[in-house]
Parts: structure tokens; sequence; C-alpha cells
């Protein structure tokens, strides 16, 4: 039979492992949920982009209409602080075609996972009226 201070020995190491166990599971799913959300962002100012850059592109627009359209479809799809990544678009307008980019930097959520930048590209054919 054993003694009552073994089975205390056991069940130290079994809360331990315990506890390390559910720790790791949950900085995986932090990990997995912060990348889920940045998913989400890049595909809503993927969005945004191109909205900006067809209304940008159709004849007889302004040149402030990329700029406003763009910022008005982010604030609906993409607010907050995950929003405040999203830097200032860049439109060019040319004869052929309408380009928009738009640097983006999502912060991290734990000290150990990096930040991720990129750049959202939005092609649009530039309208004209016909000959």
């Amino acid at each position: 039979m054993p003694l009552a201070s073994d089975l205390d020995d056991q069940r130290g190491a079994v809360i331990l492992s315990g506890i390390l166990a559910i720790s790791v599971m949950f900085v995986a799913f932090v990990l997995i949920a912060q990348f889920a959300v940045w998913q989400y962002g890049e595909g809503a100012v993927r969005a945004a982009a191109n909205d900006a850059v067809r209304a940008s592109a159709a004849h007889g627009s302004d040149d402030s209409a990329c700029s406003v359209v763009f910022d008005r479809a982010r604030m609906a799809l993409l607010g907050g602080s995950l929003g405040r990544g999203v830097g200032e678009p860049r439109c060019s307008r040319g004869p052929e075609f309408t380009e928009l980019v738009v640097p983006v930097t999502f912060n991290r959520w734990v000290p150990f996972s990096p930040d991720w930048s990129f750049e959202v590209r939005a092609v649009a054919v530039t309208e004209r009226l016909p000959p």
C-alpha cells in the first residue's frame, strides 16, 4: 500500500503537467485566433481597395473618389485597433489602368509572435468614352 506522501507527490506531478498542457493549448489558441483575425483584416482591406479602384476608374470620377471610397469601405468592414494598421491609400490613374496600393501592418498579440506587414494592390481598367 502506498504511503500518503507518495500520493501527494504524484498529484503534484499530474497538476504540473496539466497546467503546462493547458498553457500550451491556450497559446496555440491565441495564435490561431490571431491568424484568423489577420486573414479577415486582409480580406476587408482587399475588398475596400477593389471598391475604391473601381470607383476611381469610372468615367467622370474625380481624383478624390479613390481615397473617399476606400476610407468609407474600410471603416464599414474594419474598424478598431486592427483598422489603425491600415496606411494611406496611394491611387494612380493612368490612361489604361487605375491602381491603388495600400500598406498594412497588423500588430502582434503576444510578444513572441511577429507583426504582419504587407501591401494590397488593386487594379482596374480606366473607363473612357469610345472614339
